[in-house]
C-alpha cells in the first residue's frame, strides 16, 4: 500500500483517533476498495484560544501529525493495497471538510469524535458537513455487529421525484452494486397529507400512481445495474420512521437532503436530519445538481 501527501482524492475520511474515527477509517477503506479509489485521512487541527493559561505548552502540530499517522498506520493494517493520501490541515473542521468536498468523490465521518474534529456530534461537524458538502457524505450512525463489519443488509434509499433523491437512487445503485447487496427503494407520505384530495380521488389510487412512477425511475437505473436486486415500495406513514424501520439491520440509508413529495421536506432538519439522529446504520447524504455546496 502506497502512502503520500498528495492532493486529497476518491473517499476522504476524517480521523481523529477515536473509536469512532477508526470505524470511519474500516468503513471508507471498504468502500474505496470497492470503488476502486484513493482513500485520504483527513485530520483538522484547531488551537483552543479558551484554552486555561496553565495548559503546559505543546506543539499541537506535531500532535495532530502524529494522531494523522496513526491513522494512516491503521490502514495499512486493515487495507494493503490501497492507495492511501493522508491530509493535516489547520482551521474548522467543517469548513475545511466542505472545502475539500468539491474535488473528491465521498467523504465518510463518525458520529461522534474527538481531537481534531472535537464535537463531532450532529448539530455540529457531521451536520454541518452533512448539510453543504458538494459530495455524498456518510456518517456512521449505528453500531457494527460484532465480526461482521459494515457488511450487513442491503442499501436502503428514500426516493421522492426531486433532484436530490434521484442523485440519491444513483448512489444507491452504485453501492449495491459495488458491494454485491439488494437494495430497497422507498417512497413515503405522511397518513395526514397537508394539502386535501381533489374529488373522486382516493388514497389507495395516489398510491397505485407513486408505484408507477417509482418503477420509471428505477427502469433506467436497472438497465445499468442489471446485477442488482432492486426492489421499490410505496409506504403510507410518517417517511422518517417509515425509513428507520426499513433500515434496520441495512449496510446504508441514503437520502437526499432535500425533497418534495411523498418525502415531504426532506432536507436537514426535517427527515435527514432526524436520519442522522436516530437511525440504525450509516447514512449517506446526498445533494442534488441544483444544489450548490454552501446553500
Amino acid at each position: 500500500m502506497s502512502t503520500t501527501n498528495a492532493e486529497p482524492a476518491g473517499v476522504v475520511v476524517g480521523y481523529d483517533g477515536s473509536d469512532a474515527g477508526a470505524r470511519a477509517l474500516r468503513w471508507a477503506a471498504d468502500e474505496a476498495a470497492a470503488r476502486g479509489l484513493p482513500v485520504t485521512v483527513t485530520y483538522v487541527w484547531e488551537f483552543n484560544f479558551g484554552a486555561s493559561i496553565g495548559m503546559p505548552v505543546v506543539d499541537l502540530r506535531t500532535v495532530a501529525q502524529e494522531i494523522l499517522d496513526e491513522g494512516v498506520e491503521r490502514l495499512r493494517d486493515a487495507a494493503p493495497g490501497l492507495e492511501v493520501r493522508s491530509d493535516l490541515e489547520r482551521g474548522s473542521a467543517a469548513a475545511k471538510l466542505i472545502e475539500l468536498s468539491g474535488r473528491v468523490e465521498m467523504i465518510v465521518l463518525g458520529s461522534r469524535g474527538l481531537g481534531g474534529f472535537a464535537g463531532l456530534v450532529l448539530g455540529s461537524v457531521s451536520a454541518q458537513v452533512a448539510a453543504h458538502a458538494a459530495c455524498p457524505v456518510v456518517v456512521l450512525r449505528g453500531e457494527p455487529e460484532a465480526g461482521a463489519g459494515e457488511e450487513r443488509g442491503r442499501v436502503v434509499v428514500g426516493v421522492d421525484g426531486s433532484a436530490a433523491s434521484q442523485a440519491a437512487l444513483e448512489l444507491a445503485f452504485t453501492e449495491a452494486d459495488v458491494h454485491r447487496v439488494p437494495l430497497t427503494a422507498i417512497v413515503a407520505w405522511s397518513p395526514s397529507p397537508e394539502v386535501a384530495l381533489p374529488p373522486l380521488v382516493e388514497q389507495h389510487e395516489l398510491g397505485a400512481l407513486a408505484e408507477t412512477r417509482l418503477a420509471r425511475l428505477l427502469a433506467p437505473l436497472r438497465r445499468r445495474h442489471p446485477e442488482v436486486d432492486a426492489r421499490g415500495r410505496v409506504v403510507t406513514g410518517v417517511p422518517h420512521e417509515v425509513l428507520l424501520e426499513a433500515s434496520l439491520g441495512a449496510r446504508l440509508l441514503v437520502v437526499g437532503s432535500r425533497g418534495l413529495g411523498g418525502i415531504r421536506g426532506l432536507m436537514l432538519g426535517s427527515v435527514s436530519h432526524a436520519l442522522l439522529h436516530s437511525a440504525d446504520c450509516p447514512v449517506a447524504v446526498v445533494h442534488g445538481p441544483e444544489e450548490p455546496a454552501g446553500s
